[in-house]
């Protein structure tokens, strides 16, 4: 499944993406980076991407955009968009995804999600401080599925620091995930980390529960109704 990043100003004027983006818009890299995100955007996209720009709030939950882009032959392709904007300095990230001959998209639901609770966890840890913020386990399977949602593989180095935990220590806890049958642990030098299938229903099964409304609320609005 194809995904790309790319990083620009609040105002949108890019900064940097990756080959994914270059493919996105079939453009090298030199030939974007300054670019507004205007002049890569279907002039039917633009005012809602206007839009877009103007709620996005520092440190808040990613905001979800689908729009179309103009390929360098002309061509327009529709992706699915995630922006999320940090300050210090200003910028913007976004994840995108496309369809690449007729493949479906992601379950993008989930994978926002999954983003969601990146999110929220990082805020934890900023008001309230690291020592009090810990979840290995939960850390490192949000990570390893944002990655495969993203279509790229995860190492121990890379889902480690994703974790904010020593290499020694998280392969610990990968460990113990493999024996519970939900993460496979690759042959390496380098380890890829891959979540089993039962492991990626259970997790998609937690994501959904974001999605539904507790029983328990629904009990009790019907006793506020009676």
């Amino acid at each position: 499944m194809p995904s790309a990043h790319c990083v620009s100003t609040v105002d949108g004027i890019i900064l940097a993406g990756d080959r994914g983006f270059c493919e996105l818009l079939q453009r090298d890299q030199a030939d974007i980076v300054g670019l507004s995100f205007q002049a890569v955007t279907d002039p039917r996209d633009v005012e809602r991407s206007k839009r877009m720009l103007a709620v996005l709030e520092d440190g808040a939950a990613p905001v979800r955009l689908q729009k179309r882009y103009i390929r360098a032959d002309g061509s327009s392709i529709a992706a699915n968009l995630f922006v999320t904007r940090f300050s210090d300095p200003d910028r913007l990230v976004s994840t995108l995804f496309w369809r690449d001959h007729g493949r479906a998209l992601p379950p993008a639901r989930l994978w926002e999600a999954a983003l969601r609770i990146r999110h929220v966890h990082i805020a934890r840890m900023r008001l309230f401080g690291e020592d009090l913020c810990t979840d290995p386990v939960g850390s490192l399977l949000i990570g390893i599925y944002l990655a495969e949602a993203e279509g790229r593989n995860v190492e121990l180095a890379e889902i480690a620091e994703f974790a904010n935990l020593a290499a020694a220590t998280a392969m610990r806890w990968l460990t113990l995930l493999e024996k519970r049958g939900l993460v496979q642990i690759g042959a390496g030098p380098p380890q890829a980390i891959l979540l089993t299938q039962d492991g990626l229903g259970r997790i998609e099964a937690m994501l959904s529960a974001v999605y539904d409304v507790p029983e328990s609320i629904l009990l009790v609005a019907e006793h506020q109704q009676a």
